[in-house]
């Protein structure tokens, strides 16, 4: 190959990354921040919630409030059965063969 035909050749741009065919770059985005921030709830509801506010005209603000507080309710639903599940997780003997003075079930000794 000589150095003529070399420069004969147009010079392309490097190409873009684009995203998935049917995905927009900022729901990618989105969805990685969501993945990175662990907020699973805005990466799974986000695109309901925006829609919501579309139809609805509400400002930045207030679909921010709405996305915001969506998370937060799940947050605490997720809690509350984080709860139940490790207070189900104690043996029912367990209270019974505790040393504590609160769980005692044996007259206390004279």
């Amino acid at each position: 190959m000589t150095a003529s035909t070399v420069t004969d050749r147009p010079v392309r741009p490097p190409r873009t990354r684009a995203a998935a065919p049917g995905v927009d770059a900022t729901d990618a985005a989105i969805d990685d921040a969501c993945r990175t921030l662990h907020l699973p709830t805005i990466r799974d509801r986000y695109h309901q919630i925006a829609a919501d506010a579309l139809r609805e005209h509400a400002s930045y603000r207030q679909f921010l409030a709405d996305l915001l507080a969506c998370d937060v309710t799940d947050r605490e639903e997720r809690g509350k059965i984080r709860l139940v599940r490790e207070a189900g997780s104690l043996a029912p003997n367990a209270w019974k063969t505790s040393t504590s003075p609160l769980t005692r079930t044996s007259p206390r000794p004279r």
